[in-house]
């Protein structure tokens, strides 16, 4: 069974999909190399469905190769349970911002998204499609290469005198709050067509949830935004979502790092720059506006600033010239602890 892909003209490379998982052992290492779960949804536990492999693999493939040769996620596969879990043990359960969602998705669908995913993540990286500077869920780009991109840039700041400041911004809920007809526009920009963006279509659409709490369930909840939480796709569609904030950035004068839904600006400036504040105010404006028109929200709450001096002599205090902004002189880079001091 074969899956072309038309891509958009600008495209010089070959279509993202020429075949699916059409033979049985390329789908059975698939199916095998997935951890299995623990999901109330699966009829058959995964553990024991990885056990059985060769007398449910063909029916299997028959099932990943229908669903990506007529574009349509099954139904099924598009719900979720939900349950809630205390973020840390010593906090108190009667406080509902307390708990985290934990997302669980049926394991089949899990592994359809895996063979999406694979082709997916070639297509872009062989095309150059995703930013050098978005770390996370991608092969070489890891919360260590974040680091070592942030630390290195406030090195050679310093070695030319230069004194620098790192913003930190934290958004909301990013996750939940991607616009869906965004999100498909841009794919379809990155060449993604055809049959191949009505699979994503048919993926984020219809999707729903219920919750399981101390052995209830809720009704079930319709979901009209966001990536799945819990899914094999969501990071790598949000990093495609986040990808156009980049040119933003970028006519500031500013570097940036991207993890996930954190971002980085580092600004580097010679101690006696006196526009600053005005750069730093301004990238933060179009920054919000870019936000604001993908339907996502910067938390100001978590937003923050960190100036690294060239010098012990340097002192600099941006509290009354950009605000709404916290001000700090250590912070975490994708849950490494890191100061300048």
């Amino acid at each position: 069974m074969y899956w072309l892909l038309h891509c958009t003209p600008r495209i010089t490379s070959p279509p993202l999909l020429t075949s699916t998982w059409s033979l049985t052992h390329h789908f059975a290492k698939l199916f095998l190399s997935n951890h299995p779960t623990t999901c109330p949804l699966d009829p058959i536990p995964s553990h024991l469905l990885q056990a059985i492999s060769p007398a449910v693999v063909p029916a299997l493939t028959h099932i990943i190769n229908t669903s990506l040769h007529t574009g349509v996620f099954p139904s099924s596969f598009r719900q979720a349970r939900i349950t809630p879990l205390l973020k840390k043990p010593t906090l108190n359960p009667s406080i509902l911002e307390n708990y985290r969602p934990v997302s669980l998705l049926p394991f089949i669908a899990k592994t359809l998204e895996r063979a999406m995913f694979n082709q997916v993540s070639a297509f872009l990286t062989q095309n150059n499609l995703l930013d050098s500077n978005q770390s996370g869920f991608r092969s070489g780009h890891s919360t260590e290469t974040t680091l070592l991109s942030v630390v290195e840039a406030l090195r050679l700041a310093r070695a030319e005198s230069k004194s620098s400041i790192l913003i930190l911004l934290d958004l909301s809920a990013a996750f939940d709050t991607v616009n869906h007809q965004i999100l498909l526009s841009t794919l379809l920009a990155k060449g993604i067509s055809g049959t191949a963006l009505q699979w994503f279509e048919s993926y984020l659409s219809d999707r729903s949830f219920k919750v399981s709490w101390r052995g209830e369930v809720s009704k079930s909840q319709h979901l009209t935004t966001g990536v799945p939480q819990g899914s094999v796709l969501g990071p790598l569609l949000f990093s495609v979502y986040m990808v156009s904030l980049c040119s933003f950035i970028q006519k500031h004068g500013f570097s940036y790092h991207c993890y996930a839904d954190d971002t980085q600006l580092c600004f580097s400036f010679h101690p006696d720059d006196t526009t600053v504040a005005a750069c730093i105010s301004a990238c933060l404006t179009d920054i919000s506006c870019w936000m604001n028109d993908h339907h996502l929200q910067r938390n100001l709450a978590k937003t923050e600033l960190l100036v690294v001096p060239a010098n012990a002599s340097f002192h600099h205090n941006f509290n009354h010239q950009v605000r709404h902004i916290n001000h700090i002189n250590s912070f975490k880079n994708s849950q490494k602890p890191w100061s300048y001091d």
